[in-house]
């Protein structure tokens, strides 16, 4: 998340560079990173490939074995027939996002993904219309597609994990100031799946001073210094944020990165304004950005609420063993009450009870005034990573999130959804401003995007823009994409207090 964040590096009231400021022409013949970064694009595309061809011949054999409807003539024309599937994953951009985008993973290709296997199903049957032994049937099409769809997803989500996990994430380089390279790389660490290990950045020398912090990345020289920073460093993808660049040094910039075979990344001008909610249109040859400004449709709450009663009820059901041997573990460990009962602030400010399994000691609310002053906090949120009113089990139970589990009734009485924003307590909720209440627009959420990216580890604005970023593009793709991150950032435990 890069926008609506108090940390962001203000902009100077510097001239823009001139023609002569702007990075020098690529040098011919590329580096050896320039080559990797090709070729590792490529075999990446390839693998990709084979793995959907792959998940086609398996879903054709289960089809075949499965069914009565299809025999091996019907198979060995599929198989034939088979090159289309691939185009059509193909034209829906299912090759080249990877290297396109700073932050990609198998779960943003899932609606695609559905589209392409109803789509290439349906190519793929066309095709066996004109065969010998005719198409599918509607039996075997349907198992076809349903197969695909589970296989395409679950080998290309093994082969992103063995490619990173064999070739090591991609490197980058920052464009601008000391204060943006940090700040973008706080987002790259709360996301994950953008597979980017930052090295450095790349600023005049004014912009170094005030870099006191070790952790800080290093300033490796100015934008001059790309081309042998890439070859040094072996960089696979520039981030831009120097907002004060002027159009020709971006466009030489552009050709530059563009050449060496880089990914390229700009953080736009004002990006505080460039919410998720709008798209990027042409007006003849100009580029223009449409907002749009509306609440989610009811069929959307509809079926939101729909996947809340469904998977709380089945997760209540298979879970009643582990609930029972939480509630023992606490009863032995601590005591009672086994539930911790607490009033929050649910949609649209109005109070609610939340329960969770008690993690500390009976009379922690009481103790809270002398751990945290509510009222000289410099934004409406705490985190108190090494809490002395957290009991032993509460600790693993905190780290894994298993304590938040009983707020699988809350959702079945409709208090909170199983993805929203986190709910907050009414104290630290009266100390919103205008702007922050724009959090409580739904049900809070049994997981949301700040569970699963950072947890605790982000500051109150970090978590407002990532909330804001949900809410703008509240859809039940998005709700699924969350719900299946969350066992991840549970097995994780990183940044549980």
């Amino acid at each position: 998340m890069t926008r609506d964040l108090k940390d962001s590096p203000t902009q100077t009231a510097a001239t823009q560079r001139s023609k002569s400021a702007a990075p020098p022409a690529p040098e011919t013949g590329g580096g050896v990173a320039t080559l990797d970064a090709r070729r590792r694009g490529s075999l990446r595309r390839r693998l990709l490939a084979l793995g959907d061809w792959a998940a086609l011949l398996v879903a054709l054999c289960v089809a075949t074995t499965a069914t009565q409807t299809t025999d091996v003539g019907t198979l060995f024309w599929a198989v034939l027939f088979s090159p289309v599937w691939i185009l059509v994953l193909k034209l829906h951009g299912l090759y080249d996002n990877d290297h396109r985008r700073i932050r990609h993973s198998t779960l943003d290709e899932l609606p695609q993904l559905i589209s392409a296997s109803a789509l290439g199903t349906l190519a793929l049957d066309g095709l066996l219309a004109l065969s010998p032994t005719g198409p599918l049937s509607p039996s075997s099409a349907i198992l076809v597609g349903v197969c695909t769809l589970v296989g395409t997803f679950t080998l290309r989500a093994l082969l992103r994990f063995a490619w990173h996990r064999f070739t090591g994430v991609a490197s980058g380089v920052v464009v601008g100031s000391a204060a943006a390279a940090q700040m973008v790389a706080r987002r790259v660490a709360t996301h994950p799946e953008a597979r980017l290990r930052l090295v450095g950045f790349l600023a005049s020398a004014e912009a170094e001073k005030g870099t006191t912090n070790a952790n800080e990345l290093p300033r490796l020289g100015t934008i001059e210094d790309l081309s042998r920073v890439a070859r040094e460093h072996g960089v696979e993808r520039v981030v831009v944020t120097a907002q004060e660049m002027s159009e020709p040094a971006a466009e030489r910039l552009i050709e530059q990165c563009k050449a060496a075979g880089l990914g390229l990344t700009f953080l736009p001008q004002h990006f505080g304004l460039l919410g998720p909610g709008i798209e990027l249109n042409r007006l003849a040859e100009l580029p223009v950005l449409d907002f749009r400004f509306s609440d989610p449709s009811w069929s959307t709450l509809i079926l939101k609420r729909t996947l809340d009663l469904a998977v709380a009820i089945i997760m209540l059901t298979l879970l009643a063993p582990l609930l029972l041997a939480i509630a023992l573990l606490i009863l032995f460990d601590s005591g009672r009450p086994v539930l911790f009962r607490q009033r929050r602030a649910g949609k649209d400010g109005e109070p609610f009870t939340m329960l969770k399994f008690r993690t500390m000691v009976a009379d922690a609310e009481e103790r809270l005034a002398d751990l945290v002053d509510l009222e000289k906090l410099d934004e409406p949120m705490f985190k108190i990573p090494d809490d002395p009113r957290v009991t032993r089990i509460g600790r693993l139970l905190r780290r894994t999130s298993l304590d938040e589990l009983p707020q699988l009734i809350n959702v079945l009485r409709s208090d909170m959804s199983l993805v929203g924003p986190r709910p907050e307590e009414e104290a630290v909720v009266a100390l919103y401003d205008e702007r922050q209440r724009a959090r409580l627009a739904v049900k809070p959420g049994l997981t949301g995007p700040m569970q699963v990216y950072g947890r605790g580890d982000l500051t109150f604005e970090e978590r407002l823009a990532m909330e804001r970023d949900y809410l703008d593009n509240l859809s039940i793709t998005g709700d699924l994409a969350i719900l299946l991150r969350t066992p991840r950032a549970m097995v994780r435990g990183e940044g549980a207090y």
